[in-house]
């Protein structure tokens, strides 16, 4: 019989590029880690899974937004439970259910991967395997700016990608929208050229704290910067496509205006969808 893994982890499908990198920096402190991921093919997965969570000594349950709604996710929580040896993290703002709110949770809002386990989790898991686990891994060290800017670059590829790109192509169409008055009329000023570009500029800032409030308010300050920054973008990108536009015929012009207003409700919705889900 093969050896029995260290640690299983639960999770909802929709949170798999985060849980990878979670399930990643565990092996590399040596823990045997098993996820659906090792499922091969073939496998009942329903039987395999029922197997490892009687036998494992420790078991991760991460609550999130989906996971919370996950019939899967509560399952597995509940028979980790039974065995006590649950250990219950929590990737966002999101409650865990009724039924798990007595435990201690670990906080994991701002972890991002690449970053260095927190010592609460590892210890809790070592706890679990009675065993003591080496932490001293630090992934982020001494490096230097290039190699932290390029940490936080990759670790923002971890956000909810497809909620993400759907905002962002919302707030470009919808700049667009609300800036084809303001290029129209700027044709019409005379040496305040500057004035239309610093308007868009407040108007795609504006509208991205309001649009994108549910893809920004549980994100770190840095990720949160740096989308706004390219909701600035999107806005004078925007109001240069709406120049352009403004330059047809009336009857072209709406058009676009029609186009572009079924696509941004189209959007929106996905976007609303997509954070819902």
């Amino acid at each position: 019989m093969a050896a029995l893994p260290d640690l299983f982890l639960s999770y909802a499908r929709e949170d798999r590029p985060i849980v990878a990198a979670l399930a990643e920096q565990l092996i590399g402190l040596g823990i045997d880690v098993w996820w659906d991921h090792d499922l091969i093919g073939g496998d009942d997965y329903r039987s395999r899974i029922e197997e490892m969570l009687s036998r494992i000594p420790a078991a991760i349950v991460i609550w999130s937004r989906r996971s919370v709604q996950s019939h899967w996710v509560l399952n597995e929580a509940s028979v980790a439970s039974q065995r006590r040896c649950l250990i219950p993290v929590s990737l966002d703002d999101e409650q865990a259910p009724i039924d798990f709110r007595s435990l201690h949770t670990i906080d994991l809002r701002r972890w991002m991967p690449g970053d260095a386990l927190p010592t609460e989790l590892v210890r809790a898991v070592s706890e679990r395997l009675g065993r003591v686990i080496d932490h001293d891994q630090g992934a982020v060290r001494n490096i230097g700016t290039v190699a932290r800017l390029a940490h936080r670059a990759t670790a923002a590829w971890y956000l909810d990608f497809e909620t993400l790109l759907f905002y962002l192509i919302g707030q470009g169409l919808g700049c667009f929208l609300m800036e084809l008055p303001l290029a129209k009329l700027a044709q019409r000023l005379d040496g305040m050229q500057w004035a239309p570009y610093a308007l868009s500029l407040a108007i795609g800032l504006m509208m991205a704290t309001l649009y994108m409030r549910p893809v920004l308010q549980n994100r770190r300050l840095p990720v949160a910067a740096a989308l706004l920054g390219l909701a600035a973008a999107l806005s004078l990108s925007a109001y240069l496509a709406a120049r352009v536009v403004t330059t047809l015929p009336l009857d072209e012009i709406l058009v676009y205006s029609g186009l572009s207003t079924f696509s941004f409700i189209l959007v929106t919705a996905l976007a609303d969808r997509s954070t819902r889900r």
